[in-house]
């Protein structure tokens, strides 16, 4: 799952490999989009008809459940299911979408004022949450720029508001620790 740019917590994770669709732990979207992209990666689909059939079953479900996410008010869950839409455009080169469907999620993120901290207070405790949360945002800065320079798409400027906020509310740095070994003179 990392490998195609999602981070999913690890409740998650398992309910995937259980192929849970109830919708109890991991949306049914995720199901059904992993299950088009394993198919594809699975070799050449085009060379069974069953192959063929069950990926297109897979995509239609997939596209049919993001529709649905749509129709809900959760920005963070709609960002996320665009997001693993567009690695799936690139994965299985259909790169003509994938920077449309990229300026939908910056709108999304923007519209919604999706964050990497909160404007006000202290940030919440680490959970799995607020990772899947971080990691879209870091990965649609990593898309747009995967976008320009691999594929030749336009310089990256839908992003800038959450890579200025990357860089500047989280200034990730090193820590320097010393080390002072005191030896007793007698």
């Amino acid at each position: 799952m990392n490998k195609l740019g999602l981070y999913l917590g690890l409740k998650k994770q398992e309910a995937l490999l259980r192929g849970d669709t109830s919708n109890a732990v991991v949306n049914r979207y995720f199901i059904y989009a992993f299950q088009a992209i394993g198919t594809h990666l699975c070799g050449a689909p085009g060379e069974s008809p069953a192959m063929v059939k069950l990926q297109a079953r897979y995509m239609q479900r997939a596209w049919e459940t993001l529709i649905e996410i749509y129709k809900t008010d959760d920005q963070k869950l709609k960002a996320q299911g665009v997001l693993f839409f567009v690695y799936s455009l690139v994965i299985m080169g259909f790169m003509a979408g994938a920077p449309l469907y990229l300026w939908k999620m910056c709108k999304l993120i923007d519209n919604a004022n999706i964050r990497f901290l909160p404007v006000y207070g202290r940030p919440a405790e680490l959970s799995e949450q607020i990772r899947e949360d971080v990691a879209v945002l870091s990965q649609t800065i990593y898309m747009e720029n995967y976008l320009h320079l691999a594929f030749d798409g336009s310089a990256p400027v839908m992003t800038a508001r959450i890579e200025r906020e990357f860089r500047t509310d989280l200034q990730v740095r090193i820590i320097q620790c010393v080390l002072v070994s005191c030896s007793k003179w007698t």
